[in-house]
């Protein structure tokens, strides 16, 4: 169904992915990013996703697989009314492109059917924000793409989170702002 719902998507019907490598901030391809940073429980300030309509209270508890793999996992919860859901989402490093570039996989059955290259665009020096993209071309020229921005603090101000969008679109990421959606706070 998720699926069904990318792929007729009128957000789903721009042109191709832009470079994800190119996306990266300074700090991320340098050799001072460790993924497992990461590690913290965010709460979901911006996003454009199709699969998130209707969602509120949007969070992503980040943690790295006890290997040194770099792969990491995000348990993305959220509430549809009142009924909260939580699906693992599996980050995978990709073999070519350096840091910040993963394969994104939801950890559940079918999962693996749906791969969206995702790249962290930037994090905060401390860790306490990041922005991530997905895009993923599909036949016909479509694209679906994603966009996270989370932070540590559950209501950051209001210049954080422009500033965090400003990063986002500076850098490259071809979402218009008004598809860009504000998380409703759950206290």
């Amino acid at each position: 169904l998720a699926l069904s719902l990318l792929l007729l998507s009128p957000h789903a019907l721009n042109a191709e992915c832009p470079d994800l490598l190119a996306l990266r901030s300074d700090f991320i391809t340098s050799e001072l990013f460790e993924v497992n940073q990461l590690n913290n429980f965010y709460y979901e300030q911006l996003y454009h996703d199709i699969a998130q309509v209707g969602a509120k209270c949007q969070t992503l508890n980040v943690t790295s697989s006890d290997s040194d793999d770099g792969v990491i996992n995000m348990a993305f919860s959220v509430k549809y009314g009142p009924v909260p859901f939580t699906i693992d989402e599996i980050y995978t490093p990709t073999k070519a492109g350096g840091p910040g570039l993963f394969n994104k996989n939801a950890d559940m059955p079918g999962g693996k059917l749906l791969t969206l290259p995702t790249v962290v665009v930037d994090v905060a020096l401390d860790y306490s924000t990041m922005i991530l993209y997905s895009c993923l071309e599909l036949p016909g020229s479509n694209a679906v793409r994603e966009l996270v921005i989370a932070t540590i603090d559950p209501e950051p101000s209001d210049e954080t989170v422009q500033a965090l969008l400003e990063t986002a679109i500076d850098a490259g990421v071809d979402i218009k702002r008004d598809d860009i959606k504000a998380v409703d706070y759950c206290p």
